[in-house]
């Protein structure tokens, strides 16, 4: 197995998050490079807190 349950649950949250935020961004205006950093940076929030608060491997 390449990946774990968890860390696909994991990552493909943290990936629609980001997503929803970039669109957010674009929707109010802002410029490409903008909307891509507030996706990279609700990725990274969304992803240490999804790992923090979903249980740990068995």
């Amino acid at each position: 197995m390449l990946i774990t349950v968890r860390a696909a649950v994991i990552l493909g949250f943290a990936f629609v998050v980001a997503v929803l935020a970039a669109v957010l961004m674009v929707m109010d205006g802002k410029s490409w490079p903008t909307a891509l950093f507030a996706a990279g940076a609700a990725f990274g929030a969304v992803l240490t807190v999804a790992n923090t608060f979903i249980g740990p491997s068995a």
